[in-house]
């Protein structure tokens, strides 16, 4: 071994599981402010350091000036019309701010930013629709487990109420009200509050509370106002779903007797519109009458091929975005007919809406980010760069999965005149979980690299649809899930070889990135197969599969991945995976493992043991890094620390790419 690293103690602690012994040497890494843990971060830290000032002089620094000379610009999320113009959440260098658009949206002024209101990030802000002057802002305490919503007056500068809430809220159209959904999880039971703040009484009061589990609850409502719907999730699949009527203050279920496959779309003229994968993979359109419940719903619409993602009503039309091969398109519910986008390989995200239309985001492999306005009809350009790349190309592929030997597709990236001589390098990118669909963009999301510039470069970059998410309905993220977890990581395995039989890469070649279920990934893979990646980098993964249950949010991750307590057969399946009980004495590839000490998500513990496991037993010369951020989230960091992290990844990429 050709590092030195820092010396990590280790505890003599056994556990029992089930009749059988574990060790757990490394439990009091989970105490992160202790002074134990606070030194051994310390430590790792400056050997990171140490490894990046030693193996690569400069390259920091002159990789910083190159991303910031070659990064393009977050155009601005949550749209929505206030004053003369918009207020929208803008993104800079890993840290947010609440700006104000003028009428073309472009920035006219920063709002608020970081700490304007002490120790506070800001998330978002919503303008009353019946008092501008009222503004809801998504704002979160430093560390603080979960966000607020702050109820500010904007002509007084004050605030005027806070709602506690998990992960959603929104604004009443008809009167001055907001609401907000809060979930609290004691033990292994958990309740979700649906709380209303009345502007003119200016008290905040509780409307419902949902007493049976949900790992969070949320509120929407109707576009043209009136009704409330209010859901709550009993995984990432399933809801439970209530309306609320503002008029008469009545609270109706639609299926309260068990949680169900069902998204809310609109009400429109008394009558609830839900997307459904009850009775279909695909998705159907249902109607319920105001009133009634899931038991009387009417299909009206029913997707055949592709799948229904979200719904929207829009001039008048109810629209659906679907996805087909994960990546989207538009169509009007009414005539089935699809509305032309700017490409077809892309993916669009409603990003907010002027008083007339929608706006989304769009984003593609061969393009920059864009905003597009959509009237019902058609989608217009409003901002954003078009940057076409016509000597590069995307091909749509399939590989077996290497147990069950299921096709699993993904997206190739490549130069026309790319060859099949195993030398061009490849970075491959997955996640497979929690139902998340991983559409086409144009930059990959953890190292931040720009996937026209990385081809451009003599790069393929492979985008890969792993089982566990959206991109096939239900069904493939169910076979991603639980006792199948394993699936994703033989699907991203197969990928990996299938790429390298072509000839379009080699193992040494080949870096592989991903960030939380996709830093678990990560983490599966270098443990699984070592010898198939040039390089690995994970960010802010789960890695103790074992003892995740019992971390801060572990209520609502056991929905997902099930739960080891439960059985000696699911103790066993985790533990068959579970990446820092599998590390082994054997050659790893270099590996750069990045975590934050504020991640509320995923405690850094996980990290710093799979890291301090590894560097034991590494057998090979290749470097084993721990980056932890100090005030690090679920993220990469924020202002300078974001812009050195991407940089460390980059840099670490290329040495192990050589």
């Amino acid at each position: 071994m050709k590092y030195e690293y820092p010396k990590c103690r280790k505890s003599d602690l056994v556990e029992e599981w089930f009749g059988s012994k574990l060790d757990a040497p490394y439990t009091w890494l989970r105490d992160t402010y202790s002074e134990d843990v606070l030194d051994f971060t310390r430590r790792e830290n400056e050997f990171t350091d140490a490894w990046f000032s030693g193996e690569a002089p400069g390259e920091i620094d002159a990789m910083i000036e190159k991303l910031k000379a070659e990064h393009v610009e977050e155009l601005p999320m949550g749209i929505t019309p206030w004053k003369e113009g918009y207020l929208a959440l803008q993104v800079k260098e890993g840290d947010y701010s609440i700006v104000f658009l003028d009428g073309e949206f472009k920035k006219k002024e920063t709002l608020f930013k970081k700490y304007d209101l002490p120790e506070r990030d800001f998330f978002g802000a919503y303008a009353c629709p019946k008092d501008d002057n009222l503004l809801a802002i998504m704002t979160q305490v430093e560390n603080a487990p979960r966000p607020d919503y702050l109820i500010y007056d904007w002509e007084k500068k004050e605030v005027r109420a806070v709602l506690p809430m998990t992960f959603s809220g929104t604004w009443s159209k008809i009167k001055r009200a907001g609401y907000a959904a809060c979930t609290k999880v004691d033990g292994e039971k958990s309740s979700t509050a649906i709380t209303m703040y009345d502007a003119d009484a200016d008290e905040v009061k509780e409307i419902f509370v949902f007493d049976s589990n949900a790992i969070f609850g949320a509120v929407e409502s109707s576009y043209e106002g009136g009704h409330i719907a209010m859901s709550f999730s009993a995984d990432y699949s399933n809801d439970y779903f209530y309306m609320y009527d503002e008029e008469s203050g009545t609270i109706s279920p639609i299926n309260a007797d068990k949680p169900l496959p069902i998204h809310y779309v609109d009400t429109i003229d008394g009558k609830h519109y839900f997307i459904s994968f009850m009775d279909t993979p695909h998705g159907q359109v249902i109607e319920i009458e105001n009133g009634c419940t899931i038991a009387e719903a009417k299909v009206v619409y029913e997707e055949k091929t592709a799948y229904i993602e979200f719904g929207y009503q829009a001039g008048g039309h109810l629209c659906l975005q679907c996805a087909e091969n994960g990546a989207n398109y538009v169509l009007n519910m009414e005539t089935g007919a699809r509305i032309p986008m700017p490409e077809e390989i892309a993916s669009i995200s409603p990003a907010g809406r002027t008083k007339e239309e929608w706006i989304f985001s769009f984003d593609a492999f061969l393009s920059q980010p864009q905003l597009l306005s959509f009237d019902g009809n058609e989608f217009k350009h409003v901002a954003g760069e078009s940057v076409k790349h016509d000597d590069l190309m995307v091909e749509f592929c399939f590989a077996e999965s290497v147990e069950d030997k299921k096709p699993i597709p993904y997206y190739l990236v490549r130069r026309k005149d790319a060859e099949k001589n195993g030398a061009n390098k490849a970075l491959i990118y997955g996640y497979g979980g929690y139902n998340v669909s991983m559409p086409p963009w144009s930059t990959e999301r953890v190292t931040q690299t720009d996937i026209a510039r990385w081809v451009e470069d003599g790069g393929i970059y492979v985008h890969c649809l792993l089982r566990g998410g959206s991109e096939y309905g239900s069904a493939w993220h169910e076979e991603g899930m639980g006792m199948k977890k394993k699936n994703c990581y033989y699907d991203f395995i197969g990928i990996a070889e299938k790429v390298i039989a072509d000839g379009w890469t080699s193992p040494e070649k080949t870096v592989i990135s991903g960030a939380s279920n996709g830093g678990l990934l990560m983490a599966a893979l270098v443990t699984m197969r070592p010898d198939l990646w040039g390089c690995v980098v994970a960010s802010v993964p789960h890695t103790d599969m074992i003892h995740f249950v019992d971390d801060d949010r572990g209520a609502m991750y056991v929905t997902e991945y099930g739960d080891p307590r439960e059985s000696k057969e699911m103790y066993e399946y985790f533990l068959s995976y579970s990446p820092v009980h599998n590390v082994k004495a054997t050659d790893y590839p270099p590996t750069y493992i990045q975590t934050g000490e504020c991640d509320n998500n995923v405690p850094p513990y996980h990290g710093k043991s799979f890291a301090a496991t590894m560097q034991e037993l590494n057998t090979s010369d290749n470097p084993v890094l721990l980056r932890v951020l100090e005030k690090g989230s679920h993220d990469r960091g924020q202002g300078d620390v974001y812009w050195q992290t991407i940089a460390e990844m980059r840099v670490f990429m290329d040495k192990a790419l050589k």
